[in-house]
């Protein structure tokens, strides 16, 4: 590990103090060393170091609010840890209270809660019961639906006019796939299919198609039903990405 120099800023004033406005005060804050050096260790994926670097961070300085924030999402999206999530979110807006990033934070909160509570609860042994039986029926009918798709398609004429070229499997990782336009839509609707290359994190992969690494979340309501939880990620799966302003 890089030596990590000693803080930079003896004290700092926090929002509830003198009058200084959140974000000069958070500019302060995210040049300390040891919250540059964490944020160093989150892009190369060393978690524990990072955690190390903002917890000497807060240990030199508890009243900082930055290292709560790093720390609240290495525990929802990689060190998966709810409850250690929720306590930072919550510090983080207890120092913060007028930060730009509040309503941003409390929804973040608030699918935190929706996990941990969905994780307490397929903890029971009834609940498993039940989920199972609804998988079940879901593949079932998914199985219905294909076998009656595919027995359309036996009965169907093949005409020169229904017959259409594949097009060739492009070399490149993304994919851009175009809906049709139809009468009452004002221009074509665009997702995009990606598929993860090694140290992929949902922060890089939403930072690459958004240039914002905070819109990660919307890369995962799309995918919930092929990702167990944010840090879900496996070289060559393949995820959508959805439009986003379109």
């Amino acid at each position: 590990m890089r030596k990590i120099y000693p803080i930079l800023f003896a004290a700092l004033v926090t929002l509830t103090g003198c009058g200084k406005d959140a974000g000069s005060v958070e500019a302060r804050e995210e040049s300390d060393p040891n919250i540059i050096s964490g944020q160093e260790f989150m892009e190369q994926g060393d978690y524990d170091a990072a955690i190390a670097e903002f917890r000497l961070a807060l240990d030199q300085d508890p009243m900082m609010a930055r290292p709560h924030l790093d720390l609240a999402i290495i525990y929802q999206q990689h060190k998966i840890n709810y409850i250690h999530s929720i306590y930072h979110y919550d510090r983080y807006l207890e120092l913060r209270p007028d930060a730009e990033k509040a309503a941003f934070i409390n929804e973040q909160k608030l699918k935190v809660a929706q996990a941990l509570a969905n994780t307490l609860i397929n903890n029971s042994p009834e609940v498993k019961k039940v989920v199972q039986e609804r998988n079940t029926l879901i593949q079932q009918n998914n199985d219905l639906k294909r076998q009656l798709a595919d027995a359309l398609k036996k009965s169907a004429p093949v005409t020169a006019s229904t017959v259409k070229p594949k097009p060739a499997a492009s070399s490149s990782q993304t994919v851009t796939e175009t809906v049709p336009k139809t009468a009452t839509s004002g221009a074509a609707q665009k997702h995009q299919i990606y598929h993860v290359v090694g140290g992929d994190t949902l922060s890089k992969i939403s930072t690459k198609f958004y240039g914002d690494s905070s819109r990660w979340d919307v890369i995962y309501d799309a995918n919930k039903d092929r990702m167990r939880n944010a840090s879900d990620l496996k070289v060559g799966q393949t995820i959508v990405i959805p439009a986003i302003g379109q």
